[in-house]
């Protein structure tokens, strides 16, 4: 065959034409179908960008996968798309069923065909452990699990903390309805690590009210799943002690599963830290590390087991820039090697600009432009001010900066109101300065159809004791509410 076509240029000719052709039919499908996914977008509120992003991703063709694998990395692929939206289309297509699924990375198939290698942070697997030295693409790696649950899911489904210290790559995200916290400075660490504790604790206490054992039996819609992501580990040691380090790392993520919080844990190497904690991890992300030794700390297998399983063992992998965004995945006794898309951060920001903000944040309210004249010429005369026959010691008055336990018959002052200054639009029972304004309404609403202070109490703040009581038993008595002699 081989020879009568080298005989016949006329044939030649034509098979070559016919080739040219199907070649070009295939890039043209291709094309379309990019050309309808960018249409989907569109119509869902993607905003287009006033410039370019890229060459590569500007391309209509830049989200078609190149297959081939890149050497030395198993099957991880040589060029993965440089586009979300062929992530997000993936998971939408092929991983439609499954709530909260991340992206690992692209991988060559046997076929010939390229695969997203994808995880579920719900009935899959709980913690990461992602590592790798410097720009091995771990902060890019995570950004893509991040877009893609926060395209997907919305802000009551899932929210986001993000514990940074070390760059501003994450800074954009600070406004967005999906985050929850986040820390860029070092000194904001150890806060964003209590409030994580605080946080587990509340869940607890809603859990148990509920009469539900963990977070995926629980039925409201106020307890979306919480991803904490840990940029450096080695910036929470500088923040901390190591021994409290470690503990902490093992509290949170033994009891975090249960209360709907996942933990991703970047680091450039495993090897220094306590191996209690890594114990609670369930899928091992590795990029390039320099030495053997690296292999076990952080895959969970040593250097020959991995090959044995069929896995590039991290010291196995190319190196960044080469490398970067290569990492072996290892789940059990399941390894694989992928690559992670890189995603270019205009066109990050492109992505992040079509979800939701927080809403803005209320305005203080202007200070009044009138006041009480007689009472501010009464404090500023240095005169005593009138007793009225009936006293009352807990109306606090206000004026430019001037402030005065007052017992006087121009603030009236009686069992059933006290005049805020601050504020001459509400009428208090208890001065501001005791309990804020806002909880005096809910206490005297509640108060109203309750039949104990206590049952006041336990509606409102889920305990019997401490400040909150005594607020609701300071409102109850100036208002005449509840009276001692009944139940309370």
């Amino acid at each position: 065959m081989l020879e009568t076509i080298r005989n016949n240029p006329l044939l030649l000719l034509l098979l070559l034409m016919t080739g040219t052709a199907i070649v070009g039919a295939a890039s043209l499908w291709r094309l379309r179908s990019e050309w309808a996914l960018f249409q989907e977008w569109r119509a869902a509120g993607m905003p287009m960008p006033a410039q370019p992003l890229t060459t590569a991703t500007n391309n209509a063709s830049a989200a078609l996968f190149d297959v081939t694998p890149l050497a030395g990395a198993g099957r991880a692929l040589k060029n993965p798309p440089a586009d979300f939206r062929a992530i997000n289309s993936y998971i939408k297509t092929h991983r439609a069923g499954d709530p909260y699924t991340i992206p690992l990375g692209w991988q060559h198939l046997h076929n010939g065909e390229a695969d997203l290698l994808t995880a579920q942070l719900v009935g899959d697997v709980n913690h990461i452990l992602i590592t790798g030295q410097s720009d091995a693409g771990k902060d890019n790696a995570v950004m893509s699990m991040f877009l893609a649950l926060a395209t997907i899911h919305r802000p009551q489904q899932v929210q986001f903390c993000v514990i940074d210290g070390k760059g501003l790559d994450w800074a954009t995200w600070t406004n967005k309805a999906h985050t929850w916290r986040v820390a860029l400075d070092p000194e904001s660490i150890a806060p964003a690590m209590a409030a994580i504790s605080a946080e587990r604790k509340r869940r607890g206490t809603l859990l148990l009210a509920a009469g539900v054992a963990k977070w995926d039996e629980y039925q409201g819609n106020d307890l979306p799943l919480l991803v904490v992501f840990i940029s450096e580990l080695s910036l929470l040691e500088d923040a901390t002690k190591a021994s409290e380090l470690a503990a902490w790392l093992n509290s949170e993520l033994s009891a975090g599963r249960a209360f709907g919080i996942r933990f991703i844990i970047g680091t450039q190497n495993a090897s220094n830290f306590s191996t209690r904690w890594r114990g609670q991890i369930g899928l091992f992300l590795a990029g390039f590390q320099p030495s053997r030794s690296a292999d076990e700390p952080n895959t969970g297998f040593s250097t020959h087991e991995l090959e044995s399983i069929g896995a590039v063992p991290p010291s196995q992998l190319p190196a960044p820039p080469v490398g970067a965004g290569v990492f072996t995945a290892v789940q059990g006794r399941s390894a694989y090697t992928v690559r992670a898309s890189f995603l270019p951060s205009q066109h990050r920001a492109w992505v992040l600009a079509t979800l939701p903000n927080k809403p803005p944040k209320p305005q203080p309210r202007p200070a009044p432009t009138t006041v009480d004249t007689t009472l501010l010429a009464l404090l500023h005369s240095g005169q005593p001010i009138p007793i009225a026959e009936e006293t009352c010691s807990g109306a606090i008055a206000h004026s430019e900066g001037i402030k005065a336990s007052v017992a006087s018959s121009i603030v009236a002052c009686s069992s059933s109101a006290l005049v805020s200054v601050d504020d001459p639009d509400t009428t208090l029972v208890v001065a501001a300065d005791v309990v804020p304004p806002d909880e005096q309404r809910r206490i005297l609403d509640a108060a109203r159809a309750a039949t104990s202070r206590r049952q006041v109490s336990l509606k409102l703040y889920e305990s019997t004791g401490g400040q909150k009581y005594t607020w609701v038993q300071l409102v109850c008595d100036a208002a005449g509410l509840l009276q001692k002699g009944g139940a309370q």
